[in-house]
This record gives C-alpha cells, sequence and structure tokens, in this order.
C-alpha cells in the first residue's frame, strides 16, 4: 500500500531526486569529511534539510494549509484520504533516509581513513550530536513550509530563513565542543536521545498537521 501511494501521488521526476539525492547526499558527506573534517558536518547538517525541504515543494506545497483548493482531484475517490496518509508516511521516511545516507557518507570517510579509536569515537559522536539537529531542522521546516508555500517564491524564503536558523545554531553548538568529546559521551547520548524524541515529535506533528489540513480542506469542499 505505501509502495502504491506514493507512487501514485508523486511524479516520476520527483522519485528520482529522492533517490538521487540520498547518493549524493552520501558522495558529499564522503568528500566534506575527507577533506574538510569534522566542520564539514556542519554544512551537511544544515545543507540536507533545506534540500529536501525546497524539493518538497513539487510535491507537497500546500497539503497543510487549511481550506486549500490544491487537491481537488483526489477528493472524488472514496479512498483519497487514506491514499493521501500512507504517501506522507512513505515520504517522511524516504527523506529521513536520504538524511542518513549523507551521515552514513561521513562514516564511510572515517573508516576509509583508517583512523585510530580517538578519532573513530569522537566521528560517533559527532552524528549523535548532528544528525538529530538535521531531522529536527528538517520537520521543522516542512511544517512551516507545507502550511504557507503556495508559490515556489514563498518556499524559498521559508528555506531560507529556517537554513539562517540551524547555521547560527550548528556553529554555536560546535564552537562549545571540545577537541576531544569522549570525556562528554555521556552528555552527548543524553542530549541525541533527547533531540531524537524532540524529532519524532516534530515529525508526527508534520504527518498530523498534514492530515488535518487535508481533512479541513475536505469538509469546507
Amino acid at each position: 500500500m505505501k509502495t502504491s501511494a506514493y507512487t501514485a501521488f508523486t511524479s516520476l521526476s520527483y522519485r528520482v531526486i529522492n533517490i538521487v539525492g540520498a547518493v549524493v547526499f552520501l558522495l558529499i558527506g564522503f568528500l566534506l569529511k575527507y577533506y574538510i573534517g569534522d566542520i564539514g558536518t556542519v554544512i551537511l547538517s544544515c545543507m540536507m534539510p533545506i534540500a529536501l525541504s525546497f524539493a518538497d515543494f513539487f510535491a507537497f506545497s500546500g497539503t497543510s494549509a487549511r481550506k486549500q483548493r490544491t487537491m481537488n482531484y483526489m477528493k472524488s475517490s472514496l479512498n483519497g484520504a487514506g491514499l493521501f496518509r500512507e504517501a506522507l508516511k512513505t515520504d517522511l521516511l524516504i527523506k529521513n533516509i536520504c538524511i542518513l545516507a549523507g551521515f552514513l557518507g561521513y562514516f564511510l570517510a572515517t573508516l576509509i581513513g583508517s583512523p585510530d579509536s580517538l578519532e573513530f569515537s569522537d566521528t560517533i559522536l559527532v552524528m549523535l550530536i548532528y544528525l538529530p539537529v538535521a531531522q529536527v531542522t528538517l520537520h521543522v521546516t516542512l511544517i512551516i513550509s507545507r502550511r504557507i508555500a503556495l508559490t515556489l517564491a514563498t518556499q524559498t524564503m521559508v528555506c531560507y530563513l529556517c537554513s539562517m536558523i540551524s547555521t547560527i545554531l550548528l556553529f554555536i553548538y560546535s564552537f562549545m565542543l571540545p577537541e576531544h568529546m569522549t570525556d562528554f559521551t555521556m552528555y552527548i547520548i543524553i542530549m541525541f536521545v533527547i533531540l531524537e524524541i524532540v524529532g519524532v515529535v516534530c515529525g508526527i506533528l508534520l504527518y498530523r498537521d498534514c492530515k488535518k489540513g487535508y481533512d479541513s480542506s475536505f469538509t469546507d469542499t
């Protein structure tokens, strides 16, 4: 059901962009780690959510807006609401897989570089910091953009604003961290759990907000 719903709701070009995007993120993550080091994670964490949010315009723009009229073609079908819900779930999963792909490239660069135990542990801790930050940024950006971004210009402004906020927070976080973070392992693990919970909650809110917006539009039509 998920595959057929996602395929029915999204265009071929949109699905190809997501697949290619995952590969591109993996390569970028690898190159950033290989040539720049841990600071590349900041760039990766800012870039991926914004790129995914911008691409989202071409499939789900305005789906959380109340009383919008962009999906009338689905409302003639008894299965339209169920199709929409399944497509939302699949899209959210694929977007998070794309983010994971970027950090996988970052991790592979560390493995290929034959790191010592200290460098390897630092890499794991850096990933634990920035992975949930990227997820939270993505979900929050989508909550905003799907409510108001009915034009490409608006979508661009929302993504730009969220990228600025994300970049500032990430750089502040980066400069607060010591060179070697093994002494802060428990703190980072706790922060990872907290941020992952926040990310999951934001993802649930994103899904429910889109569904509620669609249902509201369906009722008012």
